[in-house]
């Protein structure tokens, strides 16, 4: 009896193991179709844009529609530490287990206002934890790239949402959780502050 049992027991660790890795394999499929589908969208409308602009005169103003829970707003590279990720409107689990999430109410890439992108600290954002004041910081949307130049770094609580304050300069602000190597719910947050650059 005792035999069986172990079997058993063997038999359901087997199964777990497996269900575990197919759980990990379909989430790790899923986040790299939406970043490639995204950052393709953002790519061929910035292509089409610079078209336009160029066939006519530039804009005097641009009027951006903000867009939907769920659709791409833009894509992030730093390229000294190879970060590269797409940015979906909103911080919903379901945006942030696929791409980084631009944080509703805050600004938007290429306009005055404080930008605030979120994503988690064991997925796009753990190259985070190798950034440095003035690294540059490219942002790509369907109707332009914008370069910011990280000023400061700050380790803060949960619960100090200052570091999203508006403001009348164009910045963004990364989040993620920290520390980077904490299991569980991290009782910190990693924020990286950046300025436009013109």
């Amino acid at each position: 009896m005792r035999n069986r049992l172990l079997v058993y027991f063997g038999c359901a660790l087997s199964l777990g193991g497996a269900l575990a890795l197919f759980w990990y394999g379909y989430v790790q499929y899923d986040a790299f179709r939406v970043q490639r589908a995204a950052s393709r969208l953002i790519d061929a409308q910035n292509k089409r844009n610079e078209r336009s602009f160029h066939a006519q005169s530039l804009p005097r103003a641009l009027v951006l529609i903000p867009p939907r829970t769920g659709e791409p707003v833009g894509r992030i590279d730093i390229p000294r530490i190879h970060l590269s990720v797409t940015v979906l409107e909103g911080t919903a689990p379901k945006i942030l287990r696929v791409a980084a999430g631009h944080i509703n109410g805050t600004g938007l890439p290429g306009f005055t206002g404080n930008i605030g992108i979120a994503a988690h600290r064991d997925t796009f954002f753990r190259p985070l934890r190798q950034i440095q004041s003035q690294d540059s910081i490219l942002v790509t949307t369907s109707y332009g790239t914008f370069r910011y130049v990280v000023d400061r770094i700050e380790i803060v609580d949960p619960t100090d949402v200052q570091v999203l304050h508006r403001t009348h300069d164009a910045e963004l602000t990364l989040v993620t959780c920290y520390p980077f190597t904490y299991l569980g719910a991290a009782p910190k947050r990693f924020v990286v502050h950046a300025r436009q650059q013109v």
